[in-house]
């Protein structure tokens, strides 16, 4: 029997067993617990160092070094919080990411758009308590996220990504591509709808995580020509071009819809899709944060859907309250580690991904609102591992860095009111008929540079990606350039813009507490 035959035999119903907490010398259960923590102002992306004894925070104003050696105490080693002061229109601003290669670490922002500095940095961190800038390279664009793997930077940038190759310790431009370079139809899609959030690269494929026009994996063997291979997920495009202007906002936060984060196992043979889309409208029926899909993509032209880990349930999920989706996550073997925002951390054995079992969970929403989970080290076969989890700090407590014990248990009595992930619901599909025009598309919306020659139809396959008839979709396509503003963020339409170039977590953290 095929790898496929099994997943697909596997799925169904989501497995999320009892946990079940950690046990001591003495045979009584301990609560699972943070291992420490230590205050960082401002803090969002966090990026383990390859040895997993320090970690590098991105804090909005700079990056930091945290020695995480001795998991019980973690300290500042390092911080700058005026990259590039000395250049006009620095220092940086809304630094929300930062990712290591080897002995290169790599910041980038700002998040989004403005009369700000916007550049990517490149530090030599050999001696990580004290990294040393060895490159800069200014853009014309925001950089919300990036990837960093094998001397090569990936960077967003609005409704595409650039590579740049860094292996000489300065930037230098390969290629840039997006989905509206596959069929006309994108085009006239609103570019927030078809945003490049995140992104994750491995072996000769990039995974974009593209809002509501999905994931999309794309072939960057040859990284001067970037083609795309398969688009999982995702709404159809000419629903998406017909979407009046009224109802851009309702659409944009509402499941389903709005991949934000992804990543694949070692082999790249299953991929999980983190969506950042909840309940827009408590009064009405389509209540649920959306989750993380899991898709077998161990035939990358096919994908194959398995199976959804739901998010914690909570009686005030919307934007302005104690919402729920997964941000930012990481996977190391048989496990996957997941942040929450104000629902905590957890911890899923994967070893099955058809039914990824919850192993551990964490939540302390009235001091915590988690950024990212991401995978620190092993400590040996029969040691206690660890992953870190950048907190953003909900109204006025401090952020800061938490480091967690990778392993099975609860914690007792958790505050706050949050429903078991397996009690909640979502919204799987939208009622078009509501949202768009009854012929044509709204070009208002969006103005494209060329005017469409053919209208291709969009056909779902089975698998759950859409095939374009009347154009070549998997066409190989040489990075391009098309309708985009002038700082490479996405076209906007108010506080849809600005969700769509920052992501909740930063929007939250750049706006007052009084929702200014």
């Amino acid at each position: 029997m095929e790898r496929r035959d099994v997943l697909r035999a596997g799925a169904g119903a989501l497995a999320l067993g009892a946990v079940g907490g950690t046990v001591s010398a003495a045979g009584q259960q301990d609560a699972y617990e943070p291992l420490g923590s230590v205050d960082i102002e401002g803090t969002m992306e966090v990026a383990p160092s390859e040895d997993g004894q320090f970690a590098f925070v991105a804090t909005g104003d700079g990056f930091v070094s945290v020695d995480i050696s001795d998991e019980a105490n973690p300290s500042i080693a390092f911080e700058d919080r005026a990259l590039l002061a000395d250049r006009e229109a620095g220092p940086m601003q809304a630094v929300a990411d930062v990712k290591v290669d080897g002995d290169r670490l790599l910041v980038v922002g700002p998040n989004q758009a403005g009369e700000v500095i916007k550049a990517a940095l490149l530090y030599d961190i050999s001696d990580p308590a004290n990294p040393e800038q060895v490159a800069v390279k200014t853009v014309d664009h925001s950089i919300h996220n990036s990837f960093f793997v094998d001397g090569y930077a990936y960077l967003t940038n609005g409704d595409r990504f650039r590579i740049m190759d860094t292996s000489n310790d300065e930037f230098s431009a390969v290629s840039e591509w997006g989905i509206h370079q596959t069929a006309d139809i994108w085009s006239e899609v609103n570019a927030n709808f078809r945003n490049v959030h995140d992104l994750w690269v491995q072996g000769d494929y990039a995974y974009l995580a593209n809002w509501d026009a999905g994931t999309v994996i794309v072939d960057i063997s040859d990284k001067e020509n970037p083609s795309m291979v398969s688009r999982l997920g995702g709404a159809d495009p000419q629903k998406l071009a017909q979407v009046r202007r009224q109802d851009l906002t309702a659409i944009f936060y509402q499941p389903p819809g709005n991949d934000h984060y992804v990543t694949v196992d070692e082999n790249a043979e299953t991929l999980y899709v983190g969506a950042e889309s909840w309940d827009a409208n408590p009064d009405d029926d389509r209540r649920g944060a959306s989750g993380i899909d899991v898709w077998d993509i161990s035939d990358k032209a096919s994908p194959e859907k398995l199976t959804t880990i739901h998010a914690p349930g909570s009686e005030n999920e919307g934007f302005q309250g104690q919402f729920t989706t997964s941000h930012n996550f990481s996977l190391y073997r048989d496990r996957l580690y997941t942040s929450w925002y104000y629902g905590g951390v957890m911890v899923h054995d994967i070893t099955d991904p058809a039914n990824p079992e919850r192993i551990a969970w964490w939540r302390d929403p009235n001091n915590t609102q988690f950024w990212g989970a991401k995978y620190a080290r092993s400590n040996g076969p029969d040691a206690q591992g660890a992953f870190v989890a950048g907190n953003m700090g909900p109204g006025q407590a401090t952020g800061g860095l938490y480091v967690f014990p990778d392993t099975d248990g609860e914690m007792a009595e958790p505050p706050g009111v949050f429903t078991a992930p397996e009690e909640t619901s979502m919204v799987t599909s939208v009622d078009w008929p509501d949202y768009v025009e009854s012929e044509s598309p709204n070009t208002a919306t969006q103005t494209p540079t060329e005017t469409p020659t053919e209208t291709p139809t969009a056909t779902p396959t089975e698998s759950g990606t859409t095939a374009m008839e009347g154009t070549t979709e998997m066409n190989d396509t040489t990075a391009g350039t098309t309708e985009s503003s002038d700082d490479g963020g996405s076209p906007g339409f108010g506080a849809v813009t600005a969700l769509a170039g920052l992501g909740l977590g930063a929007a939250r953290f750049l706006r007052s507490d009084d929702g200014e």
